[in-house]
């Protein structure tokens, strides 16, 4: 088939081109050549800027068109310009309009009005608002992947990295509590393998990618990282385990410096979402402990790779507050 992926250089575009090419699908990367990235000699690139000018991929037909990189509704209403059959939009779990609650499925309301001076909510409530333009467009004839974190190489906000990074490096380390806390993530391999699963089955509608396919907990996570660490003969250190009010009252700041812990009620569920839907449609997810050596393999090759969470200086310092605090 012939496929354009708008935006394909950075994470998630590139596993997806990875995983058309592998499959022989003629495929066009359409970006703005701003991101240092090796495509192989079968894909072709088309240079431009979405928000600008699409001129250089608008006279053609496409069988599918993967949009990757689509933040606001102008940019939608923009590319539904382009002559497709078929439209994949990756969008994100934030879309829904309550998320305080687990158990979210794909037929959940979404955001239709939003503060847009908070990050968050713009963030979903545009994202939800592209979902409708398209709907609207296309509708039958769309898919609409919702993603929670996705993680594995590539991915440039290192969150998931710190995990694998942060326990691989040894010593006592800080993880909020309790240990029995639910969280869920995604492999940018197995989106890209869906993705590529929903255009070969023409399926329509929403899913959620999330995983793994059990429920995995923050101590399950930190026992993988741990074990995948063992193997390389890295790590050997402890988890620190602190509940979330004494991280709140140090001022410990949820999912930038702790990436997986939400404490705020509102964000309770959305570490709880359903992926029945998309199971049930072919969605598969790889072990906890394949992603965890990819993004260590990763880090080892490319030592520039952004990790994120909490400076050194600052968990060793919690770390004996509280460990003075037990005694």
């Amino acid at each position: 088939m012939k496929i354009l992926v708008l935006g394909g250089t950075r994470f998630v575009g590139r596993h997806i081109i990875d995983r058309l090419a592998a499959a022989h699908h003629e495929v066009t990367c359409f970006h703005r050549g701003q991101t240092a990235c090796e495509f192989g000699a079968d894909i072709d690139e088309r240079l431009g800027d979405r928000n600008v000018d699409l001129s250089t991929i608008e006279k053609d037909h496409w069988d599918i068109v993967i949009d990757v990189n689509c933040y606001e509704p102008e940019q939608m209403q923009k590319s539904l310009q382009l002559h497709t059959g078929r439209y994949v939009f990756i969008s994100t779990v934030n879309v829904y309009a309550d998320v305080s609650k687990p158990g979210a499925t794909e037929e959940w309301p979404t955001i239709t009005a939003f503060d847009p001076s908070v990050e968050a909510a713009a963030y979903g409530g545009k994202k939800a608002a592209c979902e409708r333009l398209l709907l609207a467009r296309f509708g039958e004839s769309a898919t609409i992947l919702r993603p929670g974190m996705i993680v594995g190489k590539w991915d440039h906000t290192g969150r998931f990295t710190y995990w694998c990074d942060r326990i691989s490096r040894g010593g006592d380390f800080l993880v909020p509590g309790p240990p029995d806390r639910p969280v869920q993530f995604i492999d940018a391999r197995d989106l890209a393998d869906f993705a590529a699963l929903t255009i070969e089955r023409e399926s329509s509608g929403a899913f959620n990618i999330v995983g793994p396919l059990q429920t995995c907990t923050m101590a399950d996570l930190v026992h993988d990282c741990e074990a995948v660490a063992a193997e390389r003969g890295a790590g050997g250190g402890n988890a620190v385990w602190a509940d979330s009010s004494c991280l709140l009252q140090q001022e410990v700041e949820p999912w930038i410096e702790m990436p997986l812990w939400l404490p705020q009620p509102n964000w309770a569920g959305v570490l709880c979402i359903s992926k029945a839907k998309a199971v049930s449609a072919g969605f598969q997810h790889r072990p906890t402990t394949d992603t965890i050596s990819s993004v260590l393999d990763w880090l080892a090759a490319a030592p520039g790779a952004k990790v994120a969470g909490i400076e050194a200086d600052r968990e060793i310092a919690l770390l004996q507050k509280l460990t003075s605090a037990r005694r």
